[in-house]
């Protein structure tokens, strides 16, 4: 009995370790490269034990006229009349649809269209006076190449229905260095397509958003420093060194980056261009941000709105307050708390946020990021003064008497 116990023990002792293993082995799976997989993974679905296929997710139906078959894709035959048939059949790797007890068709590079009618042809010299249906109901995969500028380039398995961004957003986006004004989509047949994807984010264009084949490379060039570009920093989503477009102005320049967000002061987009500093309002419908066209080495800074008014001055809480609309100086001063040693209210200065200008007066209304200086009396400077003077003098005399008794 001791010896089947301790047998009985050790069985469950490595079962338990087993399952503990691959419990870890499944936690340390490899990154997922396939856009099935990560659709399985990120919606928790189950396979369903012997299914073939997961469901998938498409833009539009599949136009039988312009969709070409290729090694993978899988079709449902069905056959209707004095012997009912229905079964799957998939494009093997040399482009045949092999078709049990009639023959094999040659399907790769062809339209769905023109292959379901080859098929079909096929099927009505074995089944005479018969219906056939021939329908696709699994895409094929096949490889894509992402690399460049690509946080992680590699090889990407992927459907006749996906587009470049799926692809990029497989390989984890585009990196801070890289233009997405340029991508190079290289077919296999060797056309190359130069491809705005910035384009497509901002305005949906599919033109800039192309299907996807086997074998295709996706480039993503580096920014040129030698061609045109510039520099945009301040407010916005992502500082740094952006490509410009031909003949781009600042506001496309900047709709483009979607640089723009609320707290952004479109009423004073600074430019510096060859050491001088300009301003533009986007408020005005007349300014020239809609026209100047950018340079090469021009440098944007997108100025944040303060919501804020700093007091200073004689106060018990110098600092920043949440700005209030129509609040006035005397205002600002109250809540930072007025010290017995300020000047009188009227001396309350207020200085402008927008032009540096001083202006004086309780009643004056502040504005958004303007600085309240509460003064301090004139007399209360006096008394630091003789504050600091008088052990100045005391010393000075001590020293002095100390000297004529050595005498």
């Amino acid at each position: 009995m001791k010896i089947r116990l301790i047998i009985c023990l050790l069985l469950l002792t490595a079962t338990a370790y087993l399952s503990a293993q691959e419990e870890q082995s499944q936690q340390k799976r490899a990154p997922v490269f396939d856009m099935d997989a990560l659709q399985l993974e990120q919606s928790n679905e189950q396979l369903i034990q012997g299914q073939q296929f997961i469901e998938q997710v498409f833009e539009k139906e599949i136009n039988p006229q312009t969709y070409i078959l290729g090694p993978g894709d899988q079709l449902f035959v069905k056959v209707w009349g004095a012997m009912e048939k229905q079964f799957p059949v998939m494009v093997s790797p040399e482009g045949y649809v092999i078709i049990p007890a009639v023959s094999e068709v040659f399907v790769s590079g062809k339209t769905l269209a023109e292959s379901i009618r080859l098929i079909t042809e096929a099927l009505s010299t074995t089944f005479q006076n018969a219906r056939f249906s021939v329908r696709l109901i699994k895409m094929r995969k096949f490889r894509v190449f992402v690399v460049g500028e690509i946080q992680n380039p590699g090889t990407y398995f992927l459907r006749a229905v996906d587009r470049i961004s799926d692809a990029i957003q497989l390989a984890q986006g585009v990196t801070n260095w890289g233009d997405d004004t340029r991508i190079e989509l290289r077919r296999e047949n060797g056309e190359v397509s130069v491809i705005n994807l910035s384009d497509f984010y901002l305005t949906g264009n599919l033109g800039n958003n192309p299907m996807l084949s086997g074998g295709d490379v996706i480039y993503i060039p580096a920014i040129d420093l030698q061609e045109n570009y510039a520099i945009i920093e301040g407010n916005v989503g992502s500082q740094g060194i952006y490509q410009l477009r031909k003949q781009e102005s600042l506001f496309d320049f900047l709709t483009r980056l979607r640089a723009l967000n609320r707290r952004s002061n479109i009423e004073n987009i600074l430019l510096f261009r060859d050491g001088e500093k300009f301003s533009y309002s986007l408020l005005n419908t007349d300014s020239d941000a809609f026209s100047l066209q950018l340079k090469t080495g021009d440098r944007i800074m997108v100025p944040t709105i303060r919501n804020q008014v700093y007091v200073r001055g004689e106060v018990a809480q110098p600092g920043a307050f949440p700005y209030l609309a129509d609040y006035s100086a005397l205002d600002y001063a109250g809540l930072a708390g007025i010290m017995e040693t300020a000047k009188g209210l009227n001396r309350i200065q207020v200085i402008r946020f927008k032009t540096g200008e001083i202006e004086h007066g309780k009643d004056i209304v502040v504005e958004n990021g303007d600085i309240v200086v509460v003064p301090r009396r004139a007399r209360e400077n006096l008394k630091d003064v003789l504050t600091i003077l008088t052990p100045i003098i005391s010393i000075g005399i001590s020293a002095f008497a100390l000297i004529q008794a050595s005498k």
